[in-house]
């Protein structure tokens, strides 16, 4: 989901590996500090470019303390649950340095980590590093396993890119196209992911790919690589850009009359926030659906439905639910899960192993960490929307594509944006 390079990556493991080198043998002494609460560590960009996936954290808090405030009654015993929050400030080696101030200083029992690779990655790193289970979601489990040694301590729960462009593929397939895909992907991981998948799935089907070269994140100027898909004949356009490169990117085509038959963009249009933005260029554009207020899940915490879990959001805030919510939630639920399935939940081994035991259903639906498509990973379904004006005169994306996870109803027919 965003910028971590391998060459970053391996010198955040050295930064986490010297920062807690100083503490790693009281960490194994005693694992989970003196307190016999329950402490959990959540770490997420709250400002910075990427703030838009955290928009929703203190809905989704407030709702996880009143669900806990009583505890949690484990092996006839009642342990109160406290909850420390972090912000990445959508930094890479910001993640890693609070993930340390939680496992050093705060002497959480679990952490979990969420949106981009840019948090879940270098968190993620730094609990293997102190031997403390952590839990991340809202990052392809490609970028996340990539370059990892087999992870103990760390899990992850979400959809996969390789997953995502399949579905993407078949979705193309039925819409009467040239077979020419235009990829837009930027100089990042996010970027790297598609650009492999894509083409690989282009040749696998003898389309034709056009791609724009791998631009840095913040461009302003995309005329050379409209011009590069309007010469290719592009009707099919898969992009992986931020928010604000999006819109701007997305204004640009409309004013060079560039008009796609097809539109399948990640990240940047998961947001109701950026449909807004664009008005009615977002009309029919494609974008994953990560989770949506018409899933058929309630929480395991409280029994609380999507439906009523997103509704909560749009009276409490007068703001749009966002999909990053669902998945937010499922790791308090994760958590929980795992504090009750330990022999014991302040031993942070045990914690670790019962968290690879688990198999359940949180308000996102369904995980499972038994099965894989990698260690320590639960693959979550990659449904498709479409961004439609509703009769209250915003944007909303309208399910269109539930083949992966068939007990979540489909709400419409899938259009061709031209």
């Amino acid at each position: 989901m965003d910028t971590i390079k391998p060459t970053r990556r391996a010198f955040l493991g050295v930064l986490g590996t010297a920062a807690l080198a100083g503490c790693s043998s009281g960490l194994k002494e005693s694992p989970a500090g003196t307190s016999q609460s329950l402490k959990i560590g959540y770490v997420s960009p709250q400002t910075g470019p990427l703030a838009v996936f955290g928009e929703s954290n203190d809905y989704v808090l407030g709702k996880v303390r009143t669900a806990l405030a009583k505890g949690l009654s484990i092996g006839g015993k009642t342990y109160p649950v406290e909850i420390v929050t972090k912000d990445t400030q959508s930094n890479a080696a910001r993640a890693a340095q609070v993930a340390a101030e939680l496992i050093q200083q705060d002497k959480v029992d679990i952490v979990l980590a969420t949106s981009t690779p840019d948090t879940t990655n270098p968190v993620s790193d730094q609990c293997e590093a102190a031997q403390v289970p952590c839990v991340a979601t809202i990052c392809p489990w490609e970028i996340w396993a990539t370059g990892r040694a087999a992870p103990t301590y760390s899990y992850l729960h979400f959809i996969g890119t390789q997953q995502e462009v399949g579905v993407f593929a078949e979705l193309w397939a039925g819409l009467g196209t040239n077979h020419v895909v235009g990829g837009l992907w930027p100089n990042d991981t996010d970027g790297e992911l598609y650009r492999k998948f894509v083409t690989a799935k282009s040749k696998e089907l003898g389309w034709k790919l056009v791609g724009s070269g791998a631009y840095e994140d913040g461009a302003q100027d995309y005329t050379s690589i409209i011009s590069a898909f309007k010469k290719g004949d592009v009707e099919i356009l898969q992009a992986a850009p931020i928010p604000p490169d999006w819109v701007t990117f997305w204004r640009q085509a409309a004013q060079n009359r560039f008009r796609p038959k097809v539109v399948s963009v990640a990240k940047a249009m998961l947001f109701p926030s950026v449909a807004e933005t664009l008005g009615e260029l977002a009309e029919n554009i494609v974008a994953p659906v990560w989770w949506s207020s018409g899933f058929p899940y309630r929480s395991s915490l409280d029994g609380t439905t999507a439906q009523a879990f997103a509704d909560g959001y749009v009276s409490g805030t007068g703001r749009q639910w966002t999909p990053p919510m669902g998945f937010n939630h499922a790791l308090f639920e994760i958590a929980v899960a795992a504090f009750k399935a330990a022999a014991d939940p302040k031993d942070r081994s045990a914690l670790a192993a019962a968290i690879g035991t688990l198999k359940g259903q949180a308000i996102s639906g369904k995980y499972d960490f038994t099965a894989g498509p990698s260690k320590n990973v639960s693959l979550a379904p990659d449904l498709l929307g479409q961004w439609r004006k509703a009769g209250s005169g915003k944007y909303e994306l309208v399910i269109v594509d539930n083949s992966l996870d068939p007990a979540i109803p489909a709400q419409g027919e899938v259009k061709p944006l031209r």
